[in-house]
């Protein structure tokens, strides 16, 4: 969450309950990492699950960094 590059996917597609997408680089996992979470009422974010990015996610990321290295 910590990644400067971060992307935001609200609601995340695949989601069936409205849940956040979050893609970002973990440095610890040192890889692209795609964390779900919904935000309750008070606006905190809690986690509900977390999968290597892949396919679509990957590209939404990379396109992410590149557009921000452009600038």
């Amino acid at each position: 969450m910590a990644d400067e590059h971060l992307v935001e996917l609200s609601p995340y597609p695949a989601s069936q309950v409205g849940a956040s997408g979050f893609i970002g680089y973990s440095p610890t996992a040192r890889r692209v990492l795609v964390a779900i979470a919904y935000r309750d009422l008070d606006g905190e974010l809690h986690g509900m699950n977390a999968w290597p990015a892949s396919g679509r996610d990957l590209v939404t990321y990379r396109r992410a960094v590149s557009d921000d290295e452009e600038k």
